[in-house]
């Protein structure tokens, strides 16, 4: 009680400092940038809809890094004003951000889970439902969409929620910027940028490089990143865009930690994992083509995509070796015609990983191999919708999807027996949604749902560290509810609301032994209950402010675990940023409070709640010659709270915690081209 009642006094105090000007996101513009709602057409959703007409909770941002410097670090850093999403960042890249819209994806202990994520319309997310963001530079991003509703129906397997990311933006004018910035523990990044149009083309590359020593021991690594993209205009109403992006990453793992350890020295590792020498070395390279043709009422987008992996990850139980091969291909037809819209389609995906794990010898395979078999998905799904105008301002939407996906595996250790199986999960997704539009706002509400199998790495960490799949993990069921509005109040305050119910059968939830290794299990029944709001108010040309919060309620129904909340999600998070121009430069100040949450499935220990406040100074810039050269500071954590930033759920010998860094400075100068 003392907990919450000191996040209370912390929460008010954090909502007085804002209130005389919440704050826009630092280089964003909300889902509504003047009184009437955006036409443009909705990516997440897979082009089915509008931002004006969309009836679902719909996030979208456009992002200007080439007007204000900004760090830009990580995905928090980009998603943390999105009402009801949720990311946690470790502070060390051999994990990656975990994102739970909802609490869809909370269980992960790696990677992404539970939600779709799109880069430039080609899916990160695999066949299995697993995401690695390693491409995902977020210092490039111009454009995020966040679908917060079950969206099976568009997307298939794994859809909790949608998350679509643009880097392009088809640039006038050749546009090319440089970025350097240093700060506290060892930060250091170089970007490069540059865009250009030739004639009806376009082309644009980035490449970083981003390095840190760590706020922990053991935590040191680098990435590299690199992309580029042509679009072609093929005629006057058809083009034809090729990608392809790398990343590479080498980095230490310190762990998590006791409650005792936390709370004694954050800063330090977990000793069986520098023991270990743990950590993860990894080259994840995608490539991908995208058709779209328009003519008349009629859109024919056709898109395909490969990637390449490959992962080395020493941990404390064991020496991973992962080779992965994948690919996919959509296409879909749309038809926009008087009152009616309707659309049909189909994908198809493939996922071939070749997985190894030997004996841990110090950082290196050891002589011992504990499994070697290669493991198949297939995924292949068909879906229609359609939608029509009831009256001028009342649009009625429903669709249809089935899907099915296979797992295939070939044991070739067979010292212990065939192991060798196969596992095929299918599923019906509907969807129904209802939406009004009148003087400026939209009314919606809707039905969806959401299929989730395990991934490959789900099934295969068997409790009984036997080989193949675990013939007891099953998929998991989303059914959601959702009613909202979202609208302009004058031509200065913009409002996003949405209420939401959603009832999860064979919730899937991690465990962990006493090696660190994780398992999976279905636990039942949950239900999701909660509300999302966000602000955005622009006082006057100087003053920018956003505010968004999100509070929930996500209940275990299982027997055994009866009215125990989901661990890993607070029940309440607020987020605020104030920005204002004086001069030439540009002050920001953020605010993010959390409430405490459990760590674990039992409810029997948790996560202190916490208020952070960062802030940032950046200049407009001085122009010497063709370059105009942009200068900026920030300050992270600026009050030195001592926190954890992510948890380990369900950790064995309650290693829960991962603690996040303390105050930290950056500084950087950012260059552009002049044309």
């Amino acid at each position: 009680m003392m907990r919450v009642m000191s996040f209370v006094r912390c929460g008010l105090a954090t909502l007085c400092f804002l209130v005389p000007g919440w704050v826009s996101a630092q280089d964003t513009l909300s889902v509504f940038p003047g009184r009437s709602l955006p036409e443009w057409t909705v990516e997440a959703a897979r082009g089915t809809a509008d931002a004006a007409s969309a009836p679902y909770a719909l996030a979208v941002e456009t992002h200007a890094p080439d007007v204000l410097p900004r760090a830009a670090l990580s995905m928090e850093r980009a998603l943390r004003s999105l009402p009801g999403a949720w990311v946690n960042d470790q502070g060390h890249f051999a994990l990656g951000e975990r994102i739970s819209v909802r609490g869809m994806g909370a269980r992960a202990p790696f990677g992404v889970r539970g939600m779709q994520v799109v880069l430039d319309g080609i899916p990160l997310t695999m066949p299995d439902g697993q995401t690695v963001l390693d491409v995902v530079e977020s210092a490039v991003l111009r454009r995020t969409e966040l679908l917060r509703s079950p969206a099976a129906l568009f997307w298939g397997n794994g859809s909790g929620a949608v998350l679509f990311l643009a880097t392009d933006d088809e640039p006038e004018t050749l546009r090319f910027r440089a970025q350097a910035l240093a700060g506290s523990f060892g930060q250091r990044r170089v970007l490069v940028e540059g865009q250009a149009p030739l004639g009806a083309h376009a082309v644009q590359f980035y490449a970083s490089n981003h390095r840190q020593e760590g706020y922990r021991a053991w935590s040191a690594g680098v990435r590299r990143r690199a992309g580029a993209s042509v679009r072609f205009r093929t005629g006057a109403s058809s083009h034809l865009r090729l990608l392809g992006a790398l990343a590479l990453q080498d980095t230490e793992h310190p762990g998590s930690l006791t409650r005792e350890q936390f709370e004694a020295d954050p800063t330090m590792a977990r000793p069986a994992f520098v023991d270990a020498r743990a950590g993860k070395e990894s080259l994840h390279a995608q490539t991908g083509i995208a058709f779209e043709r328009a003519a008349g009422s009629r859109t024919l987008r056709i898109t395909g995509y490969g990637v390449r992996r490959a992962l080395d990850n020493p941990l404390s139980f064991a020496y991973i070796d992962l080779g992965r091969t994948a690919g996919g291909a959509r296409v879909a037809l749309r038809q926009d015609r008087g009152r009616i819209r309707w659309g049909i389609g189909g994908d198809g995906a493939l996922q071939h990983d070749i997985r190894k794990n030997f004996n841990n010898a110090e950082g290196a395979p050891g002589d011992n191999i504990f499994l070697d078999q290669v493991e198949d998905v297939t995924s292949a799904g068909a879906f229609a919708y359609t939608g029509f105008h009831l009256a001028r301002q009342v649009q009625v939407m429903g669709g249809l999807r089935y899907g099915t996906v296979r797992f295939a595996m070939e044991d070739r250790l067979l010292a212990n027996g065939d192991q060798s199986g196969s596992r095929l999960f299918s599923a019906w997704s509907p969807m129904l949604g209802v939406s009004w539009r009148r003087d400026g706002w939209l009314l919606f509400a809707n039905y969806g749902t959401a299929f989730e199998t395990p991934t490959t790495t789900e099934l295969v960490n068997r409790p009984d560290l036997t080989g193949g799949f675990n013939p007891a993990l099953d998929p998991q069921i989303a059914r959601g509810v959702e009613a909202g509005l979202r609208g302009a109040l004058g031509p200065r305050l913009f409002v996003d609301a949405a209420l939401f119910a959603m009832h999860v059968d064979g919730r899937l939830v991690s465990f962990e032994n006493e090696s660190g290794r994780d398992f999976f299990r279905n636990a039942g029944e949950n239900t999701h209950r909660g509300l999302e709001v966000a602000l955005q108010w622009i006082p006057s040309v100087r003053w920018e402010a956003t505010f968004s919060a999100t509070a929930s309620r996500l209940v275990f129904q299982e027997t055994a675990l009866r009215g125990n909340l989901l661990p890993g999600v607070p029940e309440r998070r607020f987020f605020g940023r104030v920005q204002t121009r004086q001069q030439d430069f540009r002050i920001t100040v953020e605010a993010e409070a959390v409430s405490e949450y459990f760590t674990n499935d039992a409810n029997t220990a948790a996560n202190d709640g916490y208020v952070v406040f960062d802030a940032s100074l950046g200049h407009e810039g001085f122009t010497a010659g063709s370059v105009r050269i942009m200068p900026f500071v920030e300050v992270r954590n600026a009050l030195d709270a001592r926190y954890s930033g992510s948890v380990s759920i369900n950790a064995f010998g309650g290693r829960y915690y991962e603690p996040a860094p303390g105050r930290a400075f950056l500084a950087g100068l950012q260059l552009h081209i002049l044309p």
